[in-house]
């Protein structure tokens, strides 16, 4: 984690919603040390790093600046990268800000190199983002649609109902919600059998999905 976080983002760290626990529990999940060439999209803070701790090029993009953290400043629709570049692609709750899913797919299997994976996390059932740039909320199957032009393509569900009712209540009344701090509470929730699985076709009710499209 960065040590340029403000006020702001340790809060949200220490009370965070169940979303953001079960996105990064999934990601941890995963293995990820052999990847050499690493984009992250969206890379914000840059909460990432450590899953990548041998990689040779690592390379944190967003539109917005984060100073000692952001490399690129750049659109996630136009990523100012050669072809066939990077093994990994990291985009974590990035796609739903995105005016057009379909062309960053195709910047996604553009910019990856034959055998490269392209990891993402996108919610389903969360509520409306404060910021205007937020478009959609895809079902499994629309993942499925939007990803066919990958040879292998993982889904899973993230979370549940319990995770879902949870969040909604206690990010209702923004931009001050009055059950902010029974959010504390979601770092049991998250701990629930099911929360995060990749097996089975989990809730049909899910909080998000974890993606994994290789190429």
């Amino acid at each position: 984690m960065s040590s340029s976080l403000n006020p702001r983002h340790w809060l949200r760290r220490m009370f965070p919603t169940s979303r953001r626990l079960l996105v990064e529990r999934s990601l941890r999940a995963l293995t990820l040390s052999y990847y050499n060439n690493v984009l992250i999209i969206g890379a914000g803070y840059d909460p990432y790093r450590s899953m990548f701790p041998v990689t040779k090029e690592y390379v944190c993009l967003d539109i917005k600046p984060v100073d000692g953290v952001t490399d690129v400043i750049a659109d996630a629709l136009a990523l100012p990268f050669v072809a066939a570049h990077f093994d990994c692609i990291l985009a974590s709750e990035v796609m739903e800000h995105l005016s057009d899913p379909f062309l960053f797919v195709q910047e996604l299997a553009r910019v990856l190199k034959a055998g490269g994976a392209a990891i993402l996390t996108v919610p389903f059932m969360f509520h409306q983002h404060a910021s205007p740039y937020d478009y959609w909320r895809p079902t499994r199957r629309s993942l499925e649609e939007l990803f066919s032009c990958f040879p292998e393509v993982d889904i899973w569900p993230q979370g549940n109902r319990v995770h879902v009712i949870w969040d909604l209540l206690t990010t209702a009344f923004s931009p001050k919600p009055i059950f902010f701090l029974f959010r504390i509470l979601n770092h049991l929730f998250v701990s629930l059998p099911g929360s995060v699985q990749f097996s089975g076709k989990g809730s049909t009710a899910p909080s998000g999905f974890l993606l994994v499209a290789r190429k």
